[in-house]
């Protein structure tokens, strides 16, 4: 793959999660199937979360955002690792994240990773699988912080 693909292939991973994160602050869960293939999957490892499914990720998600009565969620510094050798329409993605809001009325800021694995579609990236890692924590007084998880490279 040519340095021009290259950069074209990661400015549309990098897209794929920018509009993540403006549906997610949006609250707008009917526009968001088009950003995940029909069997991704979505891992909360800390919160013992493995969902199947296109449709069941987006019903997760939007239960979790009516929790929030505002949500901001920014995404910061990613890295992206096309597969180009092997599998020249694959790629993985590590972004982190804060979030903060109110969440059940109380202040909330988190902070985590998400680890992805895209695939290239006619239609362009989409998320096979993202795993959400949290990393920090603090919900009115309380605070809590995990470091980075030892199972991912």
């Amino acid at each position: 793959m040519s340095k021009k693909a290259q950069i074209r292939h990661k400015l549309e991973i990098q897209e794929l999660v920018a509009r993540f994160a403006d549906l997610v602050n949006r609250k707008a869960m009917n526009e968001m199937h088009h950003l995940f293939t029909p069997d991704a999957v979505l891992d909360i490892p800390g919160f013992s979360q493995h969902i199947v499914g296109r449709d069941n990720i987006i019903t997760f998600l939007t239960d979790i955002l009516s929790l929030w009565s505002g949500i901001v969620q920014a995404v910061h510094s990613g890295t992206v690792e096309l597969v180009s050798d092997t599998h020249p329409q694959r790629a993985t993605g590590r972004w982190y994240l804060s979030e903060f809001g109110v969440k059940e009325g109380v202040d909330t800021y988190a902070g985590g990773v998400y680890s992805d694995d895209y695939v290239r579609t006619a239609s362009g990236y989409r998320f096979t699988r993202r795993r959400f890692d949290l990393l920090y924590l603090r919900a009115g007084a309380s605070v809590t912080a995990q470091p980075f998880p030892s199972d991912l490279p």
